[in-house]
């Protein structure tokens, strides 16, 4: 029987379902630097902005949490590699949410039920790092945050 992560990615594209499935089997790694782009069509994420949204989807790929940023992400770690986090939205008037792209892929995959990468800055330039959380089911919007359930080792919420 598939896992509850592997039973959403099933119908996504396959370069879209090895990313997500990088952030799923690099859960709780480290790694140094900027994260390699491991297909052709898409990077995991962009430096530009914390939300990742690919051109070729209408979904958002990654969120990134930034040590130095005017948004205040909230993670909570729970058992079994699962967690909730709060990501604030891209734009700080909660009233302009829409105006953005990648907020509105946000939303695409909170109405398809599609998973997102999500992975943290724990130490700064010059030698930049980042936990890899794993991935997680958006499941509402609420007061600029999105909010995320995260998927266990196994696939599971």
């Amino acid at each position: 029987m598939l896992s509850t992560f592997l039973t959403l990615i099933k119908d996504l594209d396959d370069e879209h379902k090895k990313c997500l499935l990088w952030f799923q089997n690099n859960k709780g790694k480290i790694i140094n630097g900027w994260p390699k782009k491991i297909v052709d069509k898409y990077y995991l994420a962009t430096k530009a902005k914390g939300i990742y949204k690919p051109k070729e989807t209408k979904y958002a790929l990654s969120l990134r949490s930034s040590l130095k940023s005017d948004y205040k992400d909230i993670l909570e770690l729970k058992e079994n590699g699962k967690f909730k986090f709060k990501y604030f939205q891209e734009n700080t008037d909660i009233r302009k949410r829409d105006f953005e792209f990648t907020n509105r892929a946000v939303k695409e995959c909170i109405n398809d039920v599609i998973p997102v990468g999500i992975f943290i800055q724990i130490s700064p330039k010059p030698k930049t790092s980042y936990k890899i959380i794993g991935t997680g089911i958006v499941k509402k919007w609420e007061n600029g945050f999105f909010l995320i359930n995260g998927f266990d080792k196994n696939g599971d919420i």
